[in-house]
């Protein structure tokens, strides 16, 4: 079997600072593992460029380590003590993540998959060490532990979404025992209709948290813009309900098919009316509007709200990692995961501000 080719680590590697470094010290921290290390491309080889580990470790450990790959997949290896996870940039490889232990039956699919997130993030930031990118590449370890708490908050929610079923069942077994013991005209009867609907709402909410959250191999296919944005709007009503907010809409009859990824694409537009619902908080008026349209070979699809607007000073870093303006409530990672599912798709989204409101425009390619 042929192995990766590793180029010998730069001198110092193992006293290395910056975004290497960090990245690695987060894959470290999302997995819990003893060692971690970042590796680039070049020519037809590895170049490890930062490892970090619990203890002592060394330049010899890195290379033999990824010399155990074959290739560039996504894998647990070597009894589930190595994992591995490529980070892409515009489907090319642009670096490897590594996580290691020396005891067996470390790591499992759920170590691995949230290492894949993990990759997303550290494409941009893998992008900019390079030179090639805009974005920021400096980050606090704060900043990098938020991120591993996110990746946790996150599954948990799943869980809480698919573990909500079980009582719900009861609720509604216990629900139709006492019903079948009362009479028709029973007074009791109108609360029973009242828990019955609150619990059917509260599966359609569940159902609709784990198709959401459920990972999936990210599949482009032919789809409908308009069922994206409704069922996006599905997903988020209950907060915009809450925040008395006024929806919306106007598409273009007969949208054309286009070629997208429907879960990413669902995810990336529920952030952008997240925002929006946030940025009208403090307004009387609370409007969202969405528009669809085509325009020449682009579909544009307008996500326009009637809030604060953007400070201007703030436009240039809206998309980046971690930069958010909600203090505590926000994670800085909504937008920036955004642009990304658009760029990934081959489109591009744009921000215009005004004095009252913001509209983010994307442009997705027909």
């Amino acid at each position: 079997m042929n192995k990766l080719k590793v180029i010998e680590p730069n001198e110092g590697i193992l006293e290395s600072s910056g975004p290497y470094r960090e990245i690695a010290v987060q894959v470290r921290e999302i997995l819990g593992c003893e060692y971690a290390l970042v590796a680039t491309p070049e020519n037809d080889s590895l170049r490890v460029q930062a490892i970090v580990s619990e203890g002592t470790a060394s330049s010899d450990l890195a290379v033999n380590l990824i010399s155990r790959l074959s290739d560039w997949g996504t894998i647990v290896v070597d009894d589930s003590s190595l994992v591995a996870v490529p980070v892409f940039r515009d489907q090319t490889a642009i670096g490897l993540l590594v996580g290691y232990s020396p005891k067996h039956g470390t790591f499992t699919g759920d170590d691995l998959q949230r290492l894949i997130v993990f990759s997303q993030v550290a494409g941009h930031l893998l992008e900019s060490a390079s030179g090639t990118g805009t974005t920021r590449t400096r980050f606090s370890t704060e900043e990098l532990m938020h991120f591993s708490r996110l990746i946790t908050i996150g599954e948990l929610s799943s869980c809480f979404a698919h573990e909500v079923s079980n009582p719900l069942m009861l609720i509604r077994g216990h629900l139709q025992f006492l019903e079948s013991s009362v009479t028709e005209d029973h007074p009791l009867r109108m609360n029973f209709e009242v828990i019955d609907r609150a619990s059917k709402r509260i599966e359609e909410m569940a159902k609709r948290m784990l198709d959401f959250s459920r990972k999936r191999v990210p599949r482009t296919e032919k789809g409908d813009m308009g069922e994206v944005i409704t069922d996006a709007i599905r997903f988020i009503q209950p907060y915009f309900r809450t925040q008395y907010i006024e929806v919306r809409v106007q598409l273009e009859p007969n949208l054309p098919l286009i070629s997208l990824d429907k879960w990413q694409m669902v995810q990336a537009v529920v952030n952008l009316l997240q925002n929006a619902a946030d940025a009208m908080a403090d307004q009387s008026k609370r409007v969202l509007s969405i528009t669809a349209r085509v325009e020449g070979s682009k579909m544009r699809v307008s996500i326009s709200d009637t809030g604060t607007g953007i400070a201007p000073a703030n436009v240039p870093h809206i998309f980046e990692p971690f930069f958010t303006t909600k203090v505590e409530h926000g994670t800085g990672l909504g937008l920036f995961i955004t642009r990304q599912v658009i760029e990934d798709h081959g489109g591009a989204i744009d921000v215009h501000r005004a004095d009252r409101g913001t509209t983010f425009v994307i442009s997705l390619p027909l």
